[in-house]
């Protein structure tokens, strides 16, 4: 029998929402502010204390989780997120399980110097501009796993998963002559702070939204042939925001957007009663999952004070025929 997978899009900085996904996954029981455990050290032993961090035990057995990029920006809690996550790909291959984080944008971002989207919060659980800047160098407390350790994108069980989206002509590299290149792209921006190669660039897999908002009569030819070229036969992407805060299918069902606004922390203002009316976005805590092959879709509408689903709502997403109505 094949594992679960778990798909789970950008978490900016929500620590709160990050944990209810794991916990009602049933992937990782995050200790609590109070719990036992070490004093939210981070991964290194150095530096100040983290916010929320104080341990997390993985509980997911042989699933695979993938967190599709985007951890930083706009809330306050990368810094914890990231020490959670590095917990996780610790302990998870013990009991056949396997935590792959993504590369997305924002990590791009930070690890060029660009922080136009960093939260006062952010830089204060860091301990302050300084010791923020050298842990996002490439030998610092974050800047070294994301170089190291990060992915910049994966195939699991006939599912290709990427921050944005990955096109044929990238594709046609082939997966470990094109993981290679990006690898060495980004330990060059992150060493340099410039981004030299196309392949960091706007097209480039952590960048591109033609294949969210492009015709679908254009681009699902185009994510055929690089499924083909991968070996999938779904790719699964973050990065483009789903307004509705719903999953969302395209290509019929060859592509799902997972981008539901999941942090509160970031964007408050979709997560307000009407902010559909008021802000145009609505927003939603979920992941996708990969169960034998075929996707669900997974809503969580109520969470109880410990952070266990009340309510969880399920989507299954099957792989048919070009859907017609977008073309």
């Amino acid at each position: 029998a094949t594992g679960r997978v778990v798909a789970v899009a950008d978490l900016h900085g929500d620590w709160d929402h990050a944990v209810d996904i794991l916990r009602a996954s049933g992937l990782a029981e995050v200790l609590r502010e109070g719990d036992e455990g070490p004093e939210g050290r981070p991964p290194t032993g150095a530096g100040p204390p983290l916010g929320r961090f104080r341990g997390a035990h993985w509980i997911g057995g042989d699933a695979t989780l993938v967190q599709t990029g985007d951890i930083v920006d706009r809330g306050d809690f990368a810094r914890d997120l990231y020490a959670l996550f590095a917990e996780l790909r610790r302990q998870a291959p013990a009991s056949g399980g396997r935590v792959v984080n993504l590369v997305g944008n924002h990590e791009l971002l930070n690890l060029m110097g660009d922080l136009r989207y960093v939260s006062k919060g952010d830089v204060e659980i860091f301990g302050g501009k300084d010791l923020r800047r050298a842990a996002w160098k490439p030998d610092g407390e974050v800047g070294r796993q994301i170089v190291e350790e990060f992915e910049p994108f994966a195939v699991v069980e006939g599912t290709l998963l990427v921050h944005a989206g990955l096109l044929p002509e990238d594709a046609a590299l082939g997966p470990e002559a094109l993981r290679a290149a990006l690898r060495e792209a980004l330990a060059e921006a992150a060493a340099g702070g410039q981004e030299r190669s196309r392949l960091l660039k706007s097209h480039g897999p952590f960048w591109v939204r033609q294949f969210a908002t492009g015709a679908e009569g254009t681009v699902c030819p185009q994510l055929d042939e690089t499924l083909r070229l991968v070996g999938a036969s779904r790719m699964i992407v973050g990065h483009t925001q789903v307004d509705e805060g719903r999953v969302k299918v395209r290509c019929g069902g060859k592509m799902l957007m997972a981008d539901t606004i999941i942090s509160k922390n970031g964007y408050p203002e979709c997560w307000r009663d009407g902010s559909m009316r008021k802000e145009g976005c609505a927003a939603s805590r979920s992941y996708v999952e990969i169960r034998n092959g075929s996707a669900v879709a997974v809503m969580l509408t109520k969470v109880r004070e410990d952070g266990t689903a009340e309510h969880m709502e399920e989507t299954p997403i099957p792989i048919g025929e070009m859907l017609k109505q977008e073309l």
